[in-house]
């Protein structure tokens, strides 16, 4: 049989199911103009499984608890847009290197710890986390007796295996000047390619796991002093901005940060936070 033709749409009740299990398990809203890109990230999977059409997909989610249960971190690893570059929206790496790291500094001298928990919260395939590790390497490798950690996490299994391995083509990495490839990553030429791979002092300061944003207490024991969630909560809808807003609040030290996304703002959603500009926000006392 030739899967190709049998999987070619999707229908409105398969897709307001997919749609509802989505929302219930990551919390993302897919709008009815997402429905043609779920239709077309699940027909390779239904190819690879067997399953001759999207009834027969969602009759199996519906009525095999065990398939169900296998089943949905492979429905959610599809559904997942993992758009990341390395220092995208750099702004925000200029910040803590100006502004975050040397204020963290000044308050050791008046008896705060050298300690730094930082937490990507949907790290992707890495290049944000290691652009945090980078910046954090960068500032507080010569400076004695810091203790630096960096957690990196995405409710999306195969793109944190991806962040793990830390090795890119050498397209990825454009963003990032000669001098810093030299010193951060280690070039590999293979099958005519250029990849990179992170250098061990990048990938000790990072912490990879996968967490889903929408199960609190999150997996994570220290308090926090910053959060990086950028382009993420543009999937969520109000109420469950909310939530996770408010469960940041708790993760967050006093005075701690939350870094958002260029199209993202808790304007009208929550007051907890002090908007300092470019989508950095604090923790209000």
């Amino acid at each position: 049989m030739d899967f190709r033709t049998s999987l070619n749409t999707i229908g409105d009740a398969e897709f307001e199911f997919i749609k509802n299990l989505v929302y219930k398990q990551a919390g993302i809203f897919l709008a009815p103009h997402k429905k043609i890109m779920v239709q077309s990230r699940l027909n390779a999977r239904l190819r690879t499984l067997g399953i001759t059409s999207f009834e027969n997909y969602v009759a199996k989610l519906k009525l095999d608890p065990k398939f169900a249960t296998e089943e949905m971190q492979e429905l959610i690893n599809r559904i997942t847009t993992n758009k990341t570059d390395f220092f995208r929206e750099n702004h925000h790496f200029e910040f803590l290197k100006n502004q975050y790291f040397p204020a963290l500094e000044q308050a050791v001298a008046t008896g705060g710890p050298k300690s730094l928990r930082i937490w990507c919260s949907a790290s992707s395939t890495g290049e944000e986390p290691y652009s945090i590790a980078i910046t954090v390497y960068d500032y507080f490798h010569t400076k004695p007796g810091w203790n630096c950690k960096i957690y990196a996490s995405d409710i999306d299994t195969q793109v944190i295996a991806t962040a793990k391995k830390g090795v890119y083509r050498d397209d990825r990495l454009e963003p990032v000047s000669e001098a810093v490839k030299i010193k951060h990553f280690n070039k590999i030429i293979e099958k005519d390619h250029v990849y990179y791979e992170a250098k061990p002092h990048l990938k000790a300061l990072i912490d990879f796991r996968q967490i889903n944003l929408l199960h609190f207490p999150f997996p994570i024991t220290d308090k926090l002093d910053l959060i990086f969630c950028r382009n993420v909560v543009i999937y969520f809808d109000k109420q469950t901005q909310k939530t996770l807003f408010q469960n940041f609040e708790a993760s967050l030290k006093p005075k701690g940060y939350l870094i958002l996304g260029h199209s993202e703002t808790m304007f009208g959603i929550s007051d907890s936070f002090k908007f300092l500009g470019h989508t950095i926000y604090q923790k209000k006392d």
